[in-house]
């Protein structure tokens, strides 16, 4: 997400592990940022999930972000993936959408 909007939601039907977040991050990072136009200077935003501060993603980061910015451990305050999802719950509630093929 950004001030210029979302894009590519991934649904995911199981518990995601280091590498399933891996293919997520290659899958969507990039190809996000382009469409929202800010590919040049985006900044990559993760809690301290352990599978977001894994070695494989960390070095995944390194290679593909032009920045990833630190997260305070224990901060949802300044987390703002807990505001988007607020958000989606909203827009859910308000669709009367239940599951995934509604």
């Amino acid at each position: 997400m950004s001030s210029s909007g979302t894009e590519n939601l991934e649904l995911i039907d199981s518990k995601v592990n280091k590498y399933g977040y891996l293919d997520i991050l290659k899958r969507n990072t990039r190809q996000s940022a382009q469409k929202m136009g800010i590919l040049a200077n985006f900044k990559l935003y993760q809690d301290n999930d352990p599978k977001h501060t894994s070695h494989i993603c960390r070095v995944w980061d390194i290679n593909h972000c032009p920045m990833v910015i630190k997260t305070p451990a224990q901060r949802p305050d300044l987390n703002p993936i807990e505001h988007l999802w607020d958000n989606i719950q909203q827009r859910l509630q308000e669709s009367n959408i239940t599951s995934k093929t509604s």
